[in-house]
């Protein structure tokens, strides 16, 4: 029954979150792949180019995969924790009480769980992304793809199944530890939230604080590792323009400087915090009846 909460509420959460955080995340990638410097110039190209259609861009597609990627990252992590937690005593505890150490390697594994479909999900994502319709704002690209399913199917024709998961090397050197780090700085806000919420706060505030931290955190410290995959998976597949992960670092810091791994770092925190505060509210609400039923 935990783990069909967990997977279950993870799916819920996922969705919830990126509804949040797409605009911000349109403008983010548009940032690292188009040479876009500043967010508010992107913004504004991109509306007056696109309308308020061109913020929403490749949506369709995460909404539902979103879901699965939260499922198996939660469902993963709240059966590891509990797991890992059988095997270093009889008793397993909540996972309020949990030791951070095993907190932190349950996180790691959600985060080895999700990988599987989030580097498809991204790579549709950001295709679609970086189609302006416009040759002022990009001008070497004309529309390609007629949505994420369009995307995928002409990818895998040109590139088979090693085009489907261009990026997944950074991705797996991003996701893995950051997944690690972002359950641990939640549990541990959450814990040290706990003795202010019958004083000064109550449990939804410590939520959405220890949420929003753990996404800001865990994002700000990844973001030159995202401008590379971001890349990666933004290249043509015919015709790629970077061989492989050190390449295109190599190749971006030659071009641009060491400037180009921080580019959106204000964005992807700031967006962080609003779409993970909306993930940890909608996933606790969720595990509220379980955990009441265990």
């Amino acid at each position: 029954m935990s783990a069909a909460c967990d997977f279950v509420c993870g799916w819920i959460a996922g969705a919830c979150g990126l509804v949040v955080g797409h605009p911000a995340d349109t403008i983010k990638v548009r940032q690292q792949t188009l040479g876009q410097a500043g967010a508010w110039r992107c913004a504004i190209s991109t509306l007056r180019h696109e309308g308020y259609g061109g913020f929403y861009k490749g949506m369709s597609f995460p909404v539902l995969s979103a879901g699965v990627m939260n499922s198996l990252f939660f469902g993963v992590y709240g059966t590891s924790l509990r797991q890992m937690q059988s095997l270093l005593s009889d008793d397993v505890r909540p996972e309020s009480e949990a030791s951070l150490g095993t907190v932190f390697l349950a996180g790691c594994f959600g985060g080895v769980a999700q990988l599987g479909v989030a580097c498809p999900v991204d790579l549709a994502k950001i295709k679609l992304q970086i189609q302006t319709g416009s040759y002022s704002w990009r001008s070497k690209q004309m529309i390609h793809y007629s949505g994420p399913v369009d995307c995928l199917l002409k990818v895998f024709q040109v590139e088979g199944i090693r085009g489907l998961y261009r990026g997944i090397t950074p991705m797996i050197f991003r996701d893995i530890p950051a997944s690690g780090v972002y359950m641990l700085v939640y549990q541990a806000t959450l814990r040290s939230l706990k003795p202010l919420e019958s004083k000064k706060s109550t449990p939804l505030f410590s939520t959405m604080i220890a949420g929003g931290l753990a996404g800001s955190v865990s994002w700000g410290v990844i973001v030159p590792l995202d401008v590379i995959k971001s890349r990666l998976q933004a290249d043509c597949g015919s015709e790629p323009k970077y061989r492989g992960m050190l390449h295109c670092a190599a190749s971006s810091l030659r071009s641009e400087g060491p400037g180009v791994f921080g580019r959106g770092f204000w964005l992807v925190v700031g967006r962080a915090f609003p779409v993970n505060a909306a993930i940890f509210l909608s996933y606790e609400h969720c595990m509220s009846p379980c955990r009441s039923h265990v």
